[in-house]
């Protein structure tokens, strides 16, 4: 293959064809089954003539056959789109995003708006940066060899933490050194509990907190995918 899958689509409609991509991404291109879609997910639609994009959800899909995507696009603007158009679609899921070209098979608009779409033969799947950071408040625990203590979560990466703990000059946490491992105990904010073991790579104190910046360590499969499908829901919301 001459070119990156990426700038195949990107040279196709004229603009980049996955956003918020960065040099040295790894691209793959696979078949469209691959395509990790789930009803209610974001979905967003990427118009070429002229240039526009548009929010989306997944509310019905058939592999190799169809996608059912709700999306307030104004009357106007979808008038203008006929039956066959090509558009590119992409949506994040479990620390990757998935671009695709396809093309609108019909458009309702009652009971509610709705764009047919035809399922990809392939689709291009990039991973997300192994350090996409998002800010986030949450309390937790730290337990180990210093015993345990309280701890706020300050940002989340698929690979780690910084996180900050109150410390006095009798609190045995204020001895702790890059490389100690201990565990982390909190919650995701959906119900699902994070227990994994850490290894500390930057220690520092200031102002009766210890700052943390730590490492996951022996990551279950499945608390990996928590981590990043939590990281995911927080992106949503996020202007990248």
């Amino acid at each position: 293959m001459d070119e990156t899958p990426t700038i195949s689509l990107a040279r196709a409609i004229g603009r980049p064809a996955l956003e918020g991509l960065e040099e040295g991404h790894r691209v793959e291109r696979l078949p469209g089954v691959h395509l990790n879609l789930k009803i209610g997910g974001p979905l967003v639609l990427h118009f070429s003539a002229p240039s526009q994009k548009y929010a989306g959800k997944v509310v019905g899909f058939e592999p190799y056959s169809y996608i059912i995507v709700q999306s307030r696009i104004p009357q106007d603007v979808l008038a203008r789109f006929a039956a066959n158009t090509s558009l590119v679609a992409q949506h994040t899921a479990s620390g990757r995003v998935y671009g695709f070209r396809t093309q609108m098979l019909n458009r309702i608009a009652t009971p509610a708006p709705l764009l047919f779409l035809a399922f990809p033969e392939t689709v291009d799947r990039i991973a997300l940066r192994h350090n996409t950071r998002v800010a986030v408040n949450v309390l937790g625990s730290l337990q180990g060899k210093y015993g345990e203590h309280q701890a706020m979560i300050l940002d989340l990466t698929p690979s780690g933490c910084k996180l900050s703990a109150k410390v006095d000059l009798k609190n045995p946490l204020r001895e702790a050194q890059v490389g100690d491992r201990l565990v982390l105990h909190c919650q995701l904010g959906t119900g699902q509990n994070l227990v994994t073991p850490i290894e500390l790579r930057r220690v520092a104190a200031e102002k009766g907190l210890l700052l943390v910046g730590a490492q996951f360590v022996d990551l279950t499969r499945e608390t990996a995918e928590a981590v990043a499908a939590y990281i995911d829901s927080l992106l949503k919301f996020m202007d990248r």
